[in-house]
């Protein structure tokens, strides 16, 4: 089975999935039409004040999920503009793809994930279908919860919906900041995570579970959910 690996960011959890299963990978720079107005939109709808929240936690977050440069554990490196483009499906195509997997990444449009035969699988921090989108570790503490989950599913049209072939999770780390405890958590809840795709991966990609309907989806917090999670570590 050809495995090619789908992400924005160059050192992380991709790059952790990488040095234990070298391969092929796509990397998106953020360079795309779709991408500018998909980010244009996300302002609008989560307001002004979300967008400093937005920043710092892309930041921390960063920070907690470090991983080993893309060029050192992959087998080839190939850098398209955006994954929702004619760019990243040839790239699909020439590298033979059986199946795609997406780590860390925003929305990825059908024309995209429906091209490999077997599939996009997305690794999700968040146990569907209470936690679809994000950031996670963070909507769980705002919720006053202990643990945080993750969800290995196929991607289809809506937002962290698709069939589920793999589910878990992992404490979270509680540390005076929120800095701290996404440092803490983060790469346990990343390893943990990519232990349960090795294990979909080994078993052929088991047929997957249909997600229950309603959810909730999760976004850019707030200033004052940001403000309250921090409060809440420190107590």
């Amino acid at each position: 089975m050809n495995v090619v690996v789908l992400t924005r960011n160059p050192n992380g959890i991709a790059s952790r999935f990488l040095a234990r299963r070298p391969g092929p990978v796509i990397l998106d720079e953020g360079r795309g039409s779709h991408d500018v107005r998909r980010r244009l939109r996300k302002l609008r709808r989560v307001g002004v004040t979300a967008a400093p929240v937005g920043l710092a936690l892309r930041r921390a977050y960063a920070a907690a999920g470090d991983g080993p440069p893309l060029e050192e554990v992959a087998t080839e490196v190939v850098r398209v503009p955006t994954l929702n483009g004619e760019e990243a499906c040839a790239a699909l195509r020439r590298l033979g793809a059986d199946v795609a997997i997406s780590l860390d990444n925003a929305l990825i449009r059908e024309a995209t994930f429906a091209l490999p035969p077997l599939g996009t699988l997305n690794v999700h921090h968040g146990a569907v279908p209470e936690y679809r989108g994000g950031p996670p570790v963070f909507w769980e503490l705002r919720d006053e919860r202990d643990i945080v989950g993750f969800t290995i599913h196929l991607i289809d049209a809506g937002i962290d919906t698709g069939p589920v072939l793999a589910r878990g999770e992992v404490p979270i780390e509680r540390r005076p900041t929120l800095a701290a405890t996404l440092r803490a958590t983060i790469p346990r809840l990343h390893e943990a995570s990519l232990d349960a795709l090795e294990r979909a991966l080994d078993a052929g990609l088991p047929s997957g579970e249909a997600q229950p309907a309603g959810g909730r989806h999760r976004t850019t917090p707030t200033l004052r959910d940001y403000l309250a999670v921090r409060r809440s570590l420190r107590t």
